[in-house]
């Protein structure tokens, strides 16, 4: 929609209901099209869509918390290693690796916040399992990208992708359609959910960084 400069908000276009005299018209080709010009080619709008979602994987990547000390690689190594088990078993597919490794000469220690190759994955699995059951298996596995600040975090959220790998119910939500009844309820839709290896559309783009 075109933005009012006196206000800074969004007006709507000629024709819309409570459109102001004056209003400016629809561009050819809908919303979506830049005024005067043709409408977006779906390859166009993929590139939009994936710079997007590289924008919103950076900036979710830089709110990464700063450890209380240095993480060790073996504690960063050993999370990527089950969230990677972990993704497997809930998406029910074999699905491509997260993938990462200290830069050579860094030690055994990594004094940086978690790496965006594991951090983003994991604020978007967290994020899934907020969606199914209602929230039970979130209250059961789930736990906070921002508190892991340290070994013991790290660990604890090792343990927690492990128990999540071994629920059968779980990954039968992760993999059925949104809306889907626990066993023994009645089914009330049909819309899927975001699943651990493809979240919704636009966010599909973002999880890229799974791998």
């Amino acid at each position: 929609m075109p933005i009012d400069p006196a206000t800074g908000q969004q007006m709507p276009y000629a024709g819309d209901p409570g459109a102001p005299a004056g209003a400016p018209p629809m561009p050819p080709g809908g919303p979506g099209a830049a005024p005067g010009g043709p409408e977006p080619t779906p390859e166009e709008l993929a590139e939009l869509e994936a710079g997007n979602a590289e924008m919103r994987g950076d900036v979710m990547a830089a709110a990464a918390p700063q450890p209380e000390k240095p993480y060790s690689v073996k504690a960063i190594d050993t999370l990527i290693g089950d969230f990677n088990d972990t993704l497997e078993t809930l998406a029910g597919s074999e699905l491509p690796d997260v993938e990462w490794s200290a830069p050579e000469g860094s030690g055994a220690k990594w004094p940086n916040p978690l790496p965006q190759e594991i951090f983003v994955p994991l604020v978007a699995l967290t994020e899934a399992l907020k969606l199914v059951g209602d929230g039970s298996f979130y209250d059961k596995y789930g736990f906070e990208p921002m508190e892991l600040t340290s070994d013991p975090e790290l660990r604890k959220a090792s343990a927690s992708l492990g128990k999540m790998a071994k629920d059968k119910d779980l990954a039968e939500a992760m993999q059925a359609p949104m809306g889907a009844a626990a066993p023994g309820a009645e089914p009330e839709g049909e819309e899927m959910p975001p699943p651990p290896g493809g979240f919704e559309e636009e966010d599909e783009l973002l999880a890229q960084n799974l791998t």
